[in-house]
C-alpha cells in the first residue's frame, strides 16, 4: 500500500511539473495612468524540458533513487524508497511517463 500511495504521490508531482498548459497570470495594474501592453508582456509558454527541468538518477545509502529538479535547481519530486538497481529506476520513470500521458489531473476532496 505504501508503494502505492508513493507512486501515486510522485506521479501527481510530476504531472503537475509536466503540464505545459499552465500560463503564468499576469498581476492586476494598481496605477490606471500606467498602460500595459499585453503584447510586450505575453510570455512565451515553455515546456519544463526547455525551462531547464532535470532528472537526475542518483546513488544514495538505501540504493538507486531520482529527483526531479526545475529551473532553479530545486527538487520538485522524488520517490519514498531508493532501489537496488540503477535500471529499476529507470523503469520506474518510464513507468511514470506512461501513466502521465494517460490520466488527467483531479482535484482532491
Amino acid at each position: 500500500m505504501r508503494k502505492l500511495i508513493g507512486l501515486v504521490a510522485v506521479s501527481l508531482c510530476l504531472a503537475v511539473v509536466s503540464s505545459s498548459s499552465l500560463a503564468p497570470v499576469d498581476a492586476q495594474v494598481k496605477d490606471k495612468k500606467a498602460k500595459v501592453d499585453p503584447k510586450k508582456d505575453a510570455k512565451k509558454e515553455v515546456a519544463p524540458a526547455e525551462a531547464g527541468w532535470t532528472v537526475e538518477v542518483y546513488k544514495a545509502k538505501d540504493g538507486f533513487r531520482f529527483r526531479i529538479k526545475d529551473a532553479d535547481d530545486k527538487t520538485v519530486a522524488m520517490p519514498t524508497k531508493g532501489y537496488e538497481t540503477k535500471e529499476e529506476v529507470l523503469k520506474l520513470l518510464d513507468q511514470i511517463k506512461v501513466t502521465l500521458n494517460k490520466v488527467k489531473p483531479t482535484e482532491a476532496d
